[in-house]
């Protein structure tokens, strides 16, 4: 079968890149583009640094069904490097496909996260700032709200519910699509 693809490398290539990886990496070395992402795949995110300008983050009451506590966090200016992104779909006849999307480095402005949670081996911040809401009758005030002009993180992961940013730029993008499931080890590279 020269020249022909089967089914089973078509669907291997196109579900997990269409959910994750390409929501992500839409702006590769391009250039920056506007960039959305919401779906109901999975996505997990680690990165071995994160760092960014203008932070505020608060409580959202928009989680799954409205159900879930979620953490709404903003940045203005944000920078990651040596990032992982991993998501795995289940396909029917063909089971369990994972793409796993490596970045070397991405920044992005405006760059909002919705997540569950999110975990990071070390943080610091400067010009952190704490408030609680004035009461309003004509809008929502939330329970707290988090700022700080600086934040870092290192050993950072989180599975966003949903994510949006005004721009992204990436460099050094590698996807690896594998049948089953993984994390982020680079076949052929360690």
């Amino acid at each position: 079968m020269t020249g022909r693809t089967s089914k089973l490398r078509f669907a291997l290539a196109l579900a997990p890149l269409s959910v994750g990886g390409t929501a992500l990496l839409a702006g590769s070395a391009q250039g920056a583009v506007a960039v959305a992402f919401a779906g109901q795949v999975p996505v997990t995110v680690h990165a071995a640094r994160v760092s960014g300008s203008d932070l505020t983050a608060s409580p959202s009451g928009s989680g799954r069904g409205g159900l879930l506590p979620a953490l709404a966090t903003r940045l203005e200016q944000a920078r990651v490097e040596d990032a992982c992104v991993t998501s795995t779909a289940q396909l029917p006849l063909v089971g369990a496909v994972t793409a796993v999307v490596h970045i070397d480095r991405a920044s992005a402005t405006g760059l909002t996260v919705e997540a569950g949670k999110a975990t990071a081996r070390s943080v610091s911040v400067s010009g952190a700032e704490f408030s609680t809401p004035q009461v309003s009758l004509t809008r929502s005030t939330g329970l707290f709200s988090v700022g700080a002009r600086k934040v870092s993180g290192r050993e950072v992961s989180t599975e966003p519910r949903a994510f949006t940013a005004g721009t992204i730029t990436a460099s050094g993008v590698t996807i690896d699509l594998h049948q089953g499931e993984g994390g982020c080890a680079r076949e052929g590279h360690r």
